[in-house]
């Protein structure tokens, strides 16, 4: 009777544990997206522009994965007088490069964009990434 009390025991237990350890994992990389998605206390706003956008391919981790494309933004901006250039995917990646295009239309070469850069290393910038 005691071997049956423990087997249905394990047969619950297990896959709770399993559950619950899923769940943690979920909420700790939606947790670091946010992150990457914010800017650091203190750094500070400057307007830049845009000098370029493109489709980029996200490296495959295996030859038989599917390709995945984001966009890029890359942009200057001017900080006591010294010029400074960036680049960052402004969204998540897709399998679809017209779906990214799309995206890309958002920032037209030649328009103003907000670039927050961090003061005591102003080389170091992102742009506010989509939601």
């Amino acid at each position: 009777m005691a071997g049956v009390l423990v087997v249905g025991f394990l047969f619950v237990a297990v896959p709770a544990v399993v559950v619950v350890a899923v769940v943690w994992l979920l909420r700790r990389n939606q947790a670091g997206s946010r992150r990457l998605k914010s800017i650091p206390p203190g750094w500070r706003t400057i307007e830049g522009r845009v000098i370029g956008n493109k489709v980029e391919t996200a490296v495959r981790t295996r030859p038989e994965d599917f390709d995945f494309y984001y966009p890029m933004v890359l942009f200057e901006y001017v900080v006591d007088g010294q010029r400074y250039t960036g680049a960052q995917g402004v969204d998540r990646a897709y399998g679809d490069e017209h779906r990214v295009n799309k995206i890309l239309v958002e920032y037209p070469v030649g328009d103003a964009i907000t670039v927050y850069y961090d003061p005591l290393k102003p080389g170091d910038a992102k742009l506010r990434r989509r939601s």
